[in-house]
């Protein structure tokens, strides 16, 4: 009779475990968080980003682990949650260095100050600093027009854009 409670004890904690897996909590937040049309469910939307964290704590390693920190970028980017968005790139940036997309993240991060935080000191830092890093990266161009125009209202673009053509 003890053996067999053992093995029924032994059975329910593999099942328990088993069903806390992180890539599987992954796959069902994503399909709750983005289930309606069109649409993201914004507090599905933040356990999401903390599960893509919390799979890139527990595996560093694991090769899923920077990219699962890009999609929270992305999320907690479309959810509205700068700050939260810019730690995440700071970690990519430390942790990641390498990794692909991390290119892509550096200039997220200094497109956040200057649009959400509007802190055109630290944006065009960040700019520079991704220049310097990707000098013929993806964004290079981009990043020096953002340089350029920093500070100038819509109008002021517009007048400069229309002088130029």
């Amino acid at each position: 009779m003890k053996k067999l409670s053992l093995v029924l004890l032994i059975a329910l904690v593999f099942v328990g475990c088993s069903s806390n897996d992180p890539a599987k909590r992954i796959e069902k937040l994503q399909k709750e968080a983005f289930s309606t049309e069109g649409a993201i469910n914004p507090e599905v939307a933040s356990d999401l980003v903390a599960a893509y964290c919390d799979f890139a704590d527990a595996n560093p390693n694991d090769a899923m682990a920077p990219e699962y920190l890009f999609k929270a970028v992305d999320v907690s980017m479309n959810i509205n949650e700068p700050q939260r968005t810019i730690s995440i790139i700071d970690r990519m940036l430390t942790e990641y260095p390498d990794y692909q997309n991390t290119e892509r993240a550096l200039f997220v991060k200094a497109f956040i100050f200057e649009t959400r935080y509007n802190n055109l000191d630290m944006a065009k830092k960040l700019y520079e600093q991704y220049l310097t890093m990707y000098p013929d990266g993806e964004f290079a161009e981009d990043c020096k027009a953002s340089i350029e125009n920093l500070g100038l209202t819509p109008e002021e673009l517009i007048k400069k854009f229309e002088s130029q053509n």
